[in-house]
């Protein structure tokens, strides 16, 4: 019994200093991240490019950009949401979005539309987030280039919103 006592308060020795490492750990990512605040003020939307060779038409690439378009406002990460003509006013909080689709395949049931995605500060042109999504789609023998790609866009517009949460 004396034996499980002194190793139950041994580990109480090892918590206390582990403890505020891990606090130390959990804070750390959010510290680093001050540079951008959500909600943003301005997010700006770029047509996205495709990967050399990848063969989508000048169409896949619009609707990508429409489904784009038309969600981010939804995820609410941003008070406005202005295409790449657009000017931004309070460019101190604004994220412009570009990047460039990979692939467009189907794998089994399912197809994948991959892209690398990069997230920007208006401001300066700062990289504030990288990263390559995977959307997925339903596939089906009457996808044309606006039944995949529109709901892609969509669906990369969420994916935008969950990595800028873990800002």
């Amino acid at each position: 019994m004396r034996s499980s006592f002194a190793n139950l308060k041994a580990g109480r020795k090892g918590l206390a200093f582990v403890a505020p490492i891990l606090v130390a750990l959990m804070f750390a990512g959010g510290l680093m991240a001050q540079d951008v605040k959500l909600p943003l003020s301005a997010i700006q939307a770029k047509h996205f490019a495709q990967a050399e060779g990848l063969g989508k038409t000048q169409e896949f690439l619009n609707y990508f950009y429409d489904g784009l378009m038309n969600y981010l406002p939804k995820t609410k990460v941003a008070a406005t949401v202005v295409g790449e003509e657009a000017t931004v006013a309070e460019a101190a909080n604004a994220v412009a979005v570009e990047g460039t689709i990979l692939e467009v395949k189907k794998k089994g049931l399912i197809g994948i539309v991959r892209a690398d995605v990069s997230l920007y500060r208006l401001s300066d042109h700062k990289l504030v987030k990288q990263f390559v999504a995977e959307v997925p789609y339903k596939p089906s023998p009457f996808n044309k280039d606006k039944n995949i790609a529109e709901p892609a866009g969509g669906r990369l517009a969420y994916m935008i919103q969950k990595e800028l949460k873990k800002l």
